[in-house]
């Protein structure tokens, strides 16, 4: 494709209880963002700006959206890159998504930074699987979290859930996904718009 391929940093943030459970955090977008305002996203993500190094905006990003400190941002782990074409009415766009796992203490609770978070809900992953079939996802954070629990086994890749997540989504600001592709960089580890109950909330 012609044009400049865009780069991003997303951050899947998660905290494993005493028997094991895994939960996610998902942050909830301010709905004065310019781009899919009120719609789910990850726990923490930004562009990559040319010159920047990727753990420099993850720790950013961390401490901007979320207020996590920068020593437990730096734990993060680099896992996979996710990447997709769109066009919107400004052309079509080749980008990839630099993926991190960030694994946070149980009594952690991110809180909102910038403004650019709602705020954040705690979910157990059948929430959040739930959560991914809807519309309730900004596209490309849907897929990362895809990623996330492709990784971890809670999902198959034959799943219609998988199916589901990466559909056409030209219903969203015009915008049509186009391709989706993983690639994983290492061993895999361990009203409101729908029904938020079986989450924690924190803003």
């Amino acid at each position: 494709l012609f044009g400049v391929k865009r780069y991003g940093v997303h951050i899947n943030g998660y905290t494993v209880g005493d028997s094991g459970e895994v939960s996610m955090w998902l942050a909830r977008r301010s709905r004065t963002k310019q781009t899919y305002p009120g719609l789910l996203d990850n726990m923490a993500a930004g562009g990559l700006a040319a010159g920047v190094g990727i753990r420099h905006t993850l720790i950013k990003e961390c401490q901007e959206e979320a207020c996590i400190p920068s020593a437990i941002a730096a734990t993060a782990r680099p896992v996979s890159t996710v990447s997709y074409t769109y066009e919107d009415e400004e052309g079509v766009f080749p980008e990839s998504q630099f993926v991190f796992d960030l694994q946070l203490p149980a009594d952690f609770r991110p809180r909102v930074g910038d403004g650019e978070v709602l705020e954040f809900h705690l979910l157990p992953i059948e929430k959040v699987k739930e959560l991914l079939a809807s519309d309730d996802f900004k596209p490309n954070s849907a897929m990362v979290v895809l990623d996330f629990l492709i990784r971890h086994a809670f999902i198959e890749p034959d799943s219609g859930l998988w199916h589901k997540s990466i559909r056409p989504v030209d219903d969203l600001q015009k915008e049509t996904f186009y391709f989706f592709s993983r690639s994983v960089l290492s061993g895999v580890g361990v009203g409101a718009p729908p029904d938020l109950m079986n989450s924690r909330s924190f803003t």
